[in-house]
């Protein structure tokens, strides 16, 4: 009998069918104001929309408001407190601190509670990563559950492999990062009118940080493949992830290619859901795996991609 359970929240991607393949056991539902200022649970299986293709044509109209919030401490302490209840230990990935205030709320929770479960244990995992990336720690915590690990021996294997998630794709829909105020609208216009698109992975801080720029899709994914085939670490052995929000068929392209050039044991595509797709935006197709400890400052992989790419020369 499993003496823990695995807990998460809507920004992993992890769909209906994903989480009872890989037995997650249940997902704190972030919030989600919609444009008529109505506050809604958010969710990973389109409950609030038609479709993804509503959802994000939604999001490309000018006049969108839409924004999320974390769950609120009250929130967690009901979801937690029913495991406890069942004489449960939580283990409970929590999206990037440097992103949300979502960990900081987990932490808030678990005071509260062993106050009144001293004999049970939570452990908040700041995870440093967010969407499917977090989706592939919860799925591996699930994994070493079912295979008899511990709770800590679980605990330390995330807390050793997280900074060994990389992430790697190309974003192509800058006027949407202009409305959000991430670039300036002028750099988005030229940007698109040139085709530019900036390819970044994960930082050690939380963060994701751009290492290069494309031009074209087609010059994307031979960067993004070779980008891969030097940062991978057993890809046989591995599921890899993709994200898209809007750009199935180049999350397509995507999946061929590196399908073809390092055959991983499987590769699973993923349109993100409301969460994190209000967050990103349309435009973005990129692939999560497991590979290299990232670098200190990504100093590491800014050099392999300047190597790729042809900048050292």
């Amino acid at each position: 009998m499993n003496s823990f359970v695995v807990i998460t929240d809507t920004n992993c991607e992890l769909k209906k069918e994903l989480r009872e393949r890989f037995k997650v056991d249940e997902v704190v539902r972030a919030h989600l104001v919609t444009n008529d200022g109505v506050d809604h649970l958010s969710d990973n299986d389109w409950e609030l929309f038609k479709s993804p293709e509503d959802f994000y044509k939604l999001l490309r109209d000018k006049k969108n408001t839409m924004s999320t919030a974390p769950a609120s401490v009250e929130e967690f302490k009901e979801v937690f407190r029913k495991h406890l209840e069942n004489g449960k230990d939580i283990i409970y990935l929590a999206l990037s601190s440097a992103l949300s205030g979502t960990y900081n709320f987990a932490l808030m929770a678990k005071k509260d509670l062993l106050e009144e479960f001293p004999k049970r244990r939570i452990e908040i995992v700041d995870t440093l990563r967010y969407s499917l990336a977090v989706g592939l720690l919860t799925i591996d915590a699930c994994r070493l559950r079912e295979e008899g690990k511990s709770f800590d021996e679980t605990i330390a294997w995330l807390e050793e492999n997280k900074h060994r998630l990389h992430e790697m794709g190309p974003m192509d829909d800058l006027f949407y990062l202009s409305r959000k105020g991430r670039v300036s609208f002028g750099a988005a216009f030229m940007g698109t009118m040139v085709g530019i698109k900036p390819m970044g992975d994960f930082g050690r801080n939380g963060f994701t940080n751009v290492l290069t720029k494309v031009v074209g899709m087609k010059k994307a994914v031979d960067v993004l493949v070779k980008y891969v085939q030097r940062t991978i670490e057993k890809p046989e052995e591995q599921i890899i992830f993709i994200a898209e929000t809007d750009r199935m068929k180049n999350a397509m392209l995507i999946r061929d290619a590196l399908q073809e050039a390092i055959k991983p044991k499987e590769i699973i595509i993923v349109t993100c859901g409301p969460t994190s797709g209000i967050n990103v935006g349309p435009g973005l197709a990129a692939c999560f795996y497991y590979g290299k400890p990232i670098s200190e400052g990504n100093v590491e992989e800014l050099k392999i991609m300047n190597e790729i790419t042809g900048k050292n020369k």
